[in-house]
């Protein structure tokens, strides 16, 4: 198995030799008589070729109706033209969506739960669905889910007679000896909420306590201090242009905790042997906590009826077993149900990428981000620009979060947009 590349023969599809999935949706939507349109996020790459494949595939089977996808940027691109399509009074049959992106949406009531559409969600993760649960009703598919999970140069830790550390101490502790043999630090990480959210929750860390939101605890400012101190001591290394796997290449990389949604970039972009194991946790035994990110599949009430009745079919389409399979081996997303890992695709593909079996491992170790309508905008602009100026400009992490608290308050009692 090699990917997304093998998609079509792996679905069954025949596609005419040279046409692009793209063309055969728009052929196969322009002789059905109902089109549900799905607004998403992919840019590109394996995520834009593997959903388009699958949405190939279900329309085939469909008479007189069809899925269209509709590119709309990256996700915030996404999220900003629904909040356009709900005053132009034109929303699609479907649309990805972040949790967060669902509480705010939910706010508008612009969406319907999903088991009242007739969709069967037995089998779904529990973290995965948990998290798209609003007032005891579920609101979004779980699609496109990625955790986070620890890459290694195993060549370099070959070399130090080393193993994959197992804990946070033993992560640091490698860390720091492994840089000052190559001279240099070993450990890459992106000044990102994302990176963060890794220390965040394995030094105990929770963002809501007692229902509010909370971005300054002892265990924030513990786990940007423990960032900072890497950089400072030449540990760490922060990566402010382009993906880590960009990267590589330009000087001794050892580590790195990243989404498992970049596993094939990390394989095309290491020249040595490329290693991915579950996350260091608290304590020996236990994987560390990873964060979940991806997206959900949410229709939307003012969408036509017979488009929401195309949109039940396709959300039972994309979570049936071969589906799930077929998808997360293209992309490096986490399949969804314990039925995919059964499929005969999945168990080929594992077979050749025993990799991706601990992605699935360290699934099952998984944190959620808030589910706030706040939050994409407290991630970025707020919690992510105090994470930069820690990282970048050395301000004292205590300082940069008290002051992302203040903000992100001031933004949740409506006194700033």
């Amino acid at each position: 198995m090699k990917g997304w590349l093998l998609l079509p023969a792996v679905l069954g599809l025949a596609l005419a030799q040279g046409a692009k999935p793209e063309d055969v949706i728009k052929e196969q939507c322009a002789k059905a008589k109902v089109v549900a349109e799905l607004w998403h996020g992919f840019t590109g790459g394996a995520p834009k070729a593997a959903l388009e494949n699958l949405v190939v595939e279900f329309n085939k089977a469909q008479q007189g109706r069809c899925v269209r996808p509709v590119p709309q940027g990256g996700y915030r691109d996404l999220s900003t033209k629904i909040k356009a399509a709900f005053a132009a009074g034109n929303v699609p049959a479907m649309a990805q969506a972040y949790e967060n992106n669902i509480a705010l949406y939910l706010e508008a009531k612009a969406l319907l739960p999903i088991e009242t559409l007739g969709v069967r969600l037995q089998g779904v993760n529990l973290t995965f669905l948990n998290g798209v649960r609003f007032g005891g009703l579920v609101y979004g598919v779980p699609f496109n889910k990625s955790i986070q999970v620890l890459y290694y140069n195993a060549d370099l830790l070959r070399k130090h007679k080393a193993k994959p550390p197992a804990t946070l101490e033993e992560f640091v502790a490698l860390s720091r000896r492994l840089a000052q043999a190559e001279g240099g630090p070993v450990y890459w990480f992106q000044p990102d909420a994302s990176t963060f959210a890794y220390f965040f929750f394995n030094l105990g860390g929770e963002y809501l306590k007692g229902g509010r939101l909370v971005l300054n605890s002892k265990e924030a400012v513990e786990a940007l201090s423990l960032l900072q101190r890497g950089v400072k001591e030449g540990w760490a290394k922060a990566i402010t242009s382009g993906y880590i796997n960009q990267n590589l290449g330009s000087g001794p990389y050892a580590f790195s905790v990243d989404t498992s949604a970049g596993y094939t970039f990390y394989r095309q972009g290491a020249k040595f042997d490329l290693g991915v194991a579950t996350l260091p946790g608290r304590k020996a035994g236990q994987p560390g906590f990873g964060l979940v990110q991806g997206t959900n599949l949410v229709v939307f009430r003012n969408s036509p009826k017979e488009a929401q009745a195309v949109a039940k079919d396709f959300l039972q389409f994309v979570i049936s077993p071969r589906a799930q399979a077929v998808f997360s081996t293209a992309t490096g997303y986490v399949p969804v149900t314990e039925a995919a890992l059964k499929d005969p695709v999945y168990q080929s593909y594992v077979a050749e990428n025993p990799d991706f079996a601990t992605i699935v491992r360290q699934s099952r170790y998984a944190k959620l981000e808030p589910a706030l309508a706040e939050w994409e905008q407290i991630r970025f602009d707020i919690l992510g620009q105090a994470i930069k100026e820690a990282i970048l400009n050395g301000v004292d992490p205590k300082a940069a979060l008290d002051k992302a608290q203040k903000q992100a308050e001031d933004l949740l009692a409506g006194k700033t947009r």
